[in-house]
Parts: structure tokens; C-alpha cells; sequence
């Protein structure tokens, strides 16, 4: 199992002087850091018609990297969601990341559901 380095961490006090400090900080961080990856995902382009299949193979730090905050999935599940995503939207896309997920050596099993959506992207629009 792969160990991913996790960000902010806050201690929580018996005093409520501390927890509103606390709280302060907390409120601040996501102003600065969530609202933002918001509006990323607002814009048009979005953030996630912005992401290439060249970026999987950094996928965290590429990711990090765009939006400012690390995020928590595997590299094979955002691959689903962006091939689920972009299925009706720009099937072309949706298949290079199907494939780009199909072709990764991991220690998934074979009867994972989001293989079951890859296989059935990448046969779409064959027969015509």
C-alpha cells in the first residue's frame, strides 16, 4: 500500500480560546485553498476538461500541482471519473483514459466495477 503524506493537521484543546484559534485556521485554510479548486471546477474550461492523459503517470503531483491541494484518490479510480465523466462529453477523451487505466499494472482485481465501465467505454461508437 502505497503511504501519501497528508496535509494540515489541527490539535483540538480543552479550552475554547485554543479551539476557536483552531477553528480560525481551519476557516482560513479552506478560503484559500478549497474555494479556489472550486472555481477551478466552475470555470470553462474546468479543471477536469483541462487534465490530460499524459498527466496520470504523476497523477498527485501533477494534480497538486494544478490546483495548490493534494487529492485523495488513486490514480486507476480518477481515471474512472474522468472516463465516466467525459463518456458523454468527448468520448474520444474518455477512452484514452480508459485505456491509459486498462493498460496500468496494479494490484486491482480483475472484477473491480470501474473495469466493467472501461470495457464498455472503449466499445462504444466501434460497430458504426
Amino acid at each position: 500500500m502505497k503511504r501519501y503524506a497528508r496535509g494540515a493537521k489541527w490539535e483540538y484543546a480543552n479550552d475554547e480560546n485554543t479551539n476557536l484559534a483552531t477553528l480560525s485556521k481551519i476557516v482560513k485554510t479552506i478560503k484559500n485553498k478549497v474555494f479556489p479548486v472550486i472555481e477551478m471546477f466552475k470555470s470553462s474550461p474546468n479543471i477536469l476538461d483541462q487534465f490530460e492523459v499524459n498527466e496520470m503517470n504523476k497523477f498527485h503531483a501533477n494534480w497538486t500541482k494544478r490546483t495548490g491541494v493534494a487529492i485523495a484518490t488513486t490514480d486507476i479510480r480518477f481515471a474512472w471519473a474522468l472516463t465516466v465523466i467525459f463518456e458523454n462529453k468527448n468520448i474520444e477523451k474518455a477512452k484514452q483514459f480508459a485505456n491509459w487505466a486498462l493498460a496500468q499494472s496494479y494490484d486491482g482485481d480483475d472484477e473491480w466495477f470501474g473495469n466493467k465501465d472501461f470495457h464498455r467505454i472503449l466499445k462504444k461508437n466501434n460497430a458504426a
